[in-house]
């Protein structure tokens, strides 16, 4: 049998574990908004709220397509991994404006 030693006083690490960073709420209105992430953001958590939103990201200045870029249905929730020093550019969908609830994650 397998025993472990438990330490509280140390913190769980390892490759899925990040450090909550800098919390955004991003517009995604009728026209495109680029915004800047924090150059050591490793991975972001985004939530759609008030309409069904569209995204893109890359390492420079962005601009989302209101039918071709990534879709975020209402009060979904999606984490991505992305490249250091990313850009992120939201839009409405539709004809509703929202909120992208963005949240950078660091590594430990």
């Amino acid at each position: 049998m397998t025993t472990y030693r438990v330490t509280p006083a140390r913190r769980i690490e390892g490759p899925g574990l990040r450090k909550p960073g800098v919390a955004r709420q991003l517009a995604a209105g009728s026209s495109s908004a680029n915004t800047a992430l924090t150059s050591t953001c490793e991975r972001i958590s985004i939530i759609a709220t008030g309409a069904d939103i569209r995204y893109a990201i890359g390492t420079s200045a962005q601009t989302a397509n209101a039918s071709t870029s990534h879709f975020i249905k209402q009060n979904e929730r999606v984490e991505l991994d992305i490249p250091s020093s990313a850009n992120i550019a939201f839009i409405r969908d539709a004809s509703t404006d929202g909120v992208a609830e963005l949240t950078e994650f660091e590594n430990y």
